[in-house]
């Protein structure tokens, strides 16, 4: 594939984060190989029953076996990536593997749709009640586990969980995760779609999946994107109005992921144009949403409203509440720090923009400071946080997607900048 590099893309004496390009992906190997997988490994894959446990302490502490269908969908895609791109780790494979087989067995109910949460064993927690992202995560580990494990039956259930998705939130009156109201549809499914999609048609072309690419361009580049306000609104209405008190609003990471994801479809189809569009987005989504006093992205902003309330957050997976008044909603995530990481150094590696450089070194130092346990001699990382990124002594969740994602996709652009200019 083309990846629509610089002229200038001499790696010689580039640093990013304080670092030489090799230094770098010496420690994004060890993050990867050394500390993260292990941890997964050790405390986190359920190796007797098939899937992945999220309820976890920063040294693997089970503090509960709930497995929400989000994380058995990533953790396919995760060791399916790994075995595709890095090793091929029967070890891998193996993983992936039962994760598939614990949701085939257990997830699928009898009308169509997939449980939202399973105990440990399989007993269905929670049906399906409208969160569709868990479905989607599951089609977008199913297409990667199709090619590590040569099986067209994954790929066929991919390919039909994103047509039925697609098709499902082209209903008015379907109430959508993170939608204020029915009839909202939000850009995280334009995210999803696109992201799956553009993974699919790089290996096998399929005319409904382009269709759904070019559709989750047109709506996150044209339709969501706020010329007013120079940033993405998160929420549309079902005809991509903005629905009232929504059209000064942006998540801010979202947006980043969802941008460079975009990107990725602009470099499948060499849309220079496109690409670049993007990538001054994004360098616009940060410098907004950067918090200039104590580091990190806030999660939202509501452009010039200053007295706005904002509804409580309680973080999926966890028993943390959020409560915020004014502009900026501060809550901090780790995951939007990780879409910097990939955001930044996917236009670094083809611009060797300053800017691009500036915030992966600041997104790093962040995570190194604030949401990193290793001062504290643990494995694992605060998720979210308040505005100071205040420590908290124990959590209930860590990540098996964000964080890895972040690591195999920077690795890949690394080993490319490398390869390119030894």
């Amino acid at each position: 594939m083309n990846r629509m590099r610089t002229k200038n893309s001499d790696p010689g004496g580039v640093r990013l984060a304080g670092m030489t390009l090799e230094e770098l992906r010496s420690r994004y190997r060890h993050e990867l190989f050394d500390v993260m997988l292990p941890f997964w490994d050790a405390h986190g894959v359920d190796h007797r029953n098939g899937g992945v446990m999220h309820g976890l302490d920063y040294d693997g502490r089970l503090v509960h076996s709930d497995k929400l269908l989000w994380f058995q969908g990533r953790a396919i895609w995760v060791y399916s990536f790994l075995y595709n791109h890095f090793d091929k780790d029967p070890h891998y494979l193996g993983i992936a593997r039962k994760t598939r087989e614990f949701v085939l067995r257990h997830a699928r109910q009898p009308d169509g749709w997939w449980a939202e949460a399973l105990a440990r064993d399989g007993k269905v927690l929670r049906g399906f009640q409208g969160d569709v992202y868990g479905m989607y995560f599951v089609a977008e580990g199913l297409q990667e586990y199709a090619w590590a494990a040569g099986d067209e039956e994954s790929y066929d259930l991919a390919l039909g969980l994103v047509k039925r998705l697609y098709r499902h939130i082209q209903n008015p009156g379907v109430l959508l995760p993170g939608a204020p109201g029915p009839g909202v549809r939000p850009q995280g499914v334009w995210m999803v779609n696109l992201n799956i999609a553009t993974q699919m048609l790089r290996r096998r072309s399929d005319p409904e999946i382009e269709e759904i690419a070019e559709r989750s361009v047109e709506a996150v580049v044209r339709r969501h994107h706020n010329p007013d306000i120079g940033l993405n609104n998160e929420n549309l209405n079902f005809d991509f109005s903005r629905p009232k008190g929504e059209e000064t609003k942006s998540l801010l990471g979202h947006s980043i992921e969802t941008l460079w994801m975009v990107m990725e479809e602009a470099l499948r189809k060499n849309d220079h144009a496109l690409w670049d569009v993007c990538a001054e987005r994004i360098r616009r989504h940060i410098e907004v949403g950067w918090d200039w006093v104590y580091g990190g992205l806030s999660q939202w902003v509501n452009v010039d409203q200053g007295g706005y309330e904002w509804p409580v957050e309680r973080p999926v997976g966890t028993d943390l509440e959020f409560r915020f008044r004014g502009e900026y909603h501060y809550m901090k995530t780790l995951w939007s720090l990780n879409e910097i990481l990939v955001a930044c150094l996917n236009i670094f590696e083809r611009t060797r923009a300053e800017w691009a450089a500036r915030f992966f070194g600041m997104a790093q130092e962040v995570i190194d400071r604030r949401f990193s346990r290793r001062s504290y001699g643990q494995p694992g990382y605060m998720l979210f946080a308040d505005r100071r990124m205040t420590p908290q002594a124990h959590v209930a969740r860590q990540d098996n997607y964000h964080p890895p994602r972040q690591l195999m996709l920077n690795l890949l652009a690394l080993d490319r900048m490398l390869a390119c200019c030894p």
